[in-house]
């Protein structure tokens, strides 16, 4: 792993370091140089995920730009063991990928990936993704994969461009057949030396496909195909070999270099047209591909800064209710029901607020020594009508003297969560038990209820939307739960060995008596 050192005093990234994970040499170095040019004092270099994570354990780094596809632990996995760190988790992670799949790029959101690079790339996009990475990150885990998946996967009113096409033959009779030939549907450049070819293919505007004569002086085919697929801005242009009948092992070698297709010598024009055409059609499905990935990130990034304004603009009327409610005498039961409703909708809102922090590393307040009774005794009192409607008993086995190192808010939303999944799950007439014991250094809470949860969900338990046998729900219960206990240092497990019951334990830091 080589590190690489540059201050750019003009640049808004001095100072800042970057982790770039890739196998492939040459997109490294390219990478390494734009983020030279953009500022970053300090580079590492990783050759897959692993190394990357090795790289993470001994040091933090302001941002990450992995590749996807790579051995030992590709970049999604990395990209899911970063955003499940609580001390890596906010950092900027971008995705390098050539391989477009709307699916892959579902979950890379999901798992809360910031930003999309899509080979080939601009240096000038990368400028542009690295920013976004940083003023805009995705923080994960909030888009729906259902509602990003509806993207049109048509451009039916979109204008027809002419696409552009690069015949390089060192024959002028060649290049003349070609290019009258192709001439009425596409434009045509020409060239006769492959480092002309190469001086053409360097400059912003590059050709859409290229069809290459493998013999010619100088540089021949092989090698100008080998150049262009060692660079990263034109290892995607397509290559058609264009050959005599007697370079059969030379068309071979140059299919292993990445070209796509080749053409044997002399030409037969609906066979040059159909070829070309095919793969034009392969660069047009590409581009589309890669502007339905900017729409899901744009999405989720819509989606999320929504939902935000959303919740935020609830608590202004929530407020209002409540102050009106405070003011009105009387106990009928109906308005004893419209405060609950409200205090349990205020929560909600609360909670929501809550985890996004929690999802985006963003809660941070100091511990205090909390009595572990009077926490759990708390939030029972607020969901007493839920568990007189199943007519259900709670029953607590709390040591008074038990105190744990945690946060408020933090363990109220905790045993919220799971006092009310409990209630939820558990048959009527039917008993909540809640006991606490000391072991080492911990306090150890344990929640019992009549029910089990399915062998299908229960290693999934604790995921976002995971819920089953229930009629209404989230699913966010137990995932936010578990959020909560590991902010306070905690940890949180479902033990399903008792058959036709389910056991919660928590683990919380034990406070010094």
């Amino acid at each position: 792993m080589e590190n690489y050192r540059r201050i750019a005093f003009d640049s808004p990234y001095k100072g800042l370091s970057v982790l770039i994970v890739d196998d492939f040499d040459a997109i490294t170095r390219t990478l390494c140089s734009a983020f030279e040019q953009l500022g970053f004092k300090t580079i590492h270099q990783a050759k897959d995920g692993f190394e990357a994570w090795q790289c993470l354990e001994r040091q933090s780094v302001d941002m990450i730009i992995s590749d996807w596809k790579m051995p030992k632990m590709d970049g999604l996995t990395l990209l899911k063991r970063v955003r499940g760190s609580h001390a890596h988790k906010h950092i900027p992670f971008i995705m390098l990928t050539g391989n477009l799949h709307q699916s892959d790029v579902v979950e890379a959101i999901q798992a809360g990936v910031s930003e999309y690079l899509v080979k080939p790339f601009s240096k000038a996009t990368l400028s542009e993704r690295v920013h976004k990475a940083f003023v805009s990150p995705i923080r994960g885990r909030n888009s729906n994969p259902s509602e990003t998946q509806d993207l049109e996967q048509d451009g039916a009113s979109e204008k027809e461009v002419k696409r552009t096409i690069l015949v390089v033959d060192d024959e002028p009779s060649n290049l003349q057949v070609l290019g009258e030939l192709l001439k009425p549907s596409y434009k045509i450049k020409v060239c006769r030396s492959g480092a002309q070819a190469l001086d053409i293919c360097a400059k912003a505007e590059k050709p859409d496909l290229i069809l290459l004569d493998i013999m010619m002086p100088e540089m021949d085919g092989l090698a100008v195909c080998r150049s262009l697929k060692s660079q990263p801005d034109t290892e995607f242009i397509p290559i058609i070999f264009v050959s005599a009948l007697s370079q059969t092992d030379d068309v071979v070698k140059g299919l292993k270099l990445g070209a796509v297709d080749y053409i044997m010598k002399p030409v037969i024009p609906e066979i040059v047209m159909a070829r070309v055409a095919t793969h034009i059609n392969s660069v047009v499905q590409r581009e589309k591909l890669t502007e339905q990935v900017e729409q899901l990130i744009q999405a989720s990034r819509q989606k999320e800064e929504a939902g935000q304004m959303f919740f935020h603009d609830l608590r202004n009327p929530l407020s209002a209710i409540q102050a009106t409610l405070t003011n009105i005498q009387g106990n009928e039961p109906e308005i004893d029901c419209l405060k609950e409703s409200v205090k349990i909708l205020s929560q909600m809102v609360e909670n929501h607020q809550l985890l996004m922090a929690l999802e985006q590393g963003e809660y941070s307040n100091p511990f205090e020594n909390i009595m572990l009774e009077s926490a759990i005794q708390s939030v029972i009192a607020s969901y007493q009508s839920r568990t007189q409607e199943k007519q259900l008993e709670i029953k607590l086995d709390i040591d008074p003297s038990h105190r744990y190192l945690g946060d408020e808010l933090l363990s109220y939303t905790m045993f919220s969560n799971l006092i009310v999944n409990a209630v939820e799950a558990a048959p009527k007439n039917s008993a909540i038990t809640v006991t606490s014991a000391a072991e080492d250094e911990y306090v150890m809470v344990s929640l019992q209820n009549a029910g089990e949860v399915p062998l299908n969900i229960r290693d999934q338990f604790f995921d976002k939307y995971a819920s089953a046998n229930k009629n209404t729900g989230t699913g966010i219960g137990s995932y936010s739960a578990r959020l909560c206990a590991q902010a306070q240092n905690g940890d949180i497990r479902l033990n399903a060995e008792q058959p036709n019951s389910t056991t919660i334990i928590v683990q919380l830091q034990a406070a010094n008596s």
